[in-house]
């Protein structure tokens, strides 16, 4: 089995997650639980930093699509960043690149987040 491992930690308001090595159906559980546990302490603004991100399959991107709606009901948003060009493509792939926020960095995307705090 592959391995996976998320992290979390709050910079400037935004709760940013850090995914690392190959996020599959096995390994679902343990991002739920983070992305879970942020909306259980009010933190709508949410970014998963994909930079040591392998491999993501349609279980772990449905686990974002799973709390979306949420998320933006409370005024925030679940954005993406740092992503290799493999994991993006697949996110590509579904469509994920037309309804999410893709930004190319962490530093760009918490100051976007920040930039109108009322629209994530």
């Amino acid at each position: 089995m592959r391995s996976f491992h998320v992290r979390s930690k709050i910079v400037n308001g935004v709760a940013v997650l850090y995914l690392k090595g190959h996020l599959d159906a096995h390994q679902v559980a343990r991002f739920e639980k983070e992305i879970v546990r942020m909306i259980k302490d009010r933190t709508f603004k949410i970014l998963i930093n994909g930079q040591d991100l392998n491999y993501i399959t349609s279980a772990g991107m449905g686990i974002i699509m799973g709390y979306i709606d949420e998320v933006r009901e409370k005024g925030g948003d679940i954005k993406l960043c740092s992503l290799n060009e493999r994991v993006h493509e697949t996110f590509d792939l579904v469509g994920f690149t037309k309804m999410y926020d893709f930004v190319a960095s962490e530093q760009a995307a918490i100051e976007k987040f920040n930039r109108f705090p009322s629209q994530s």
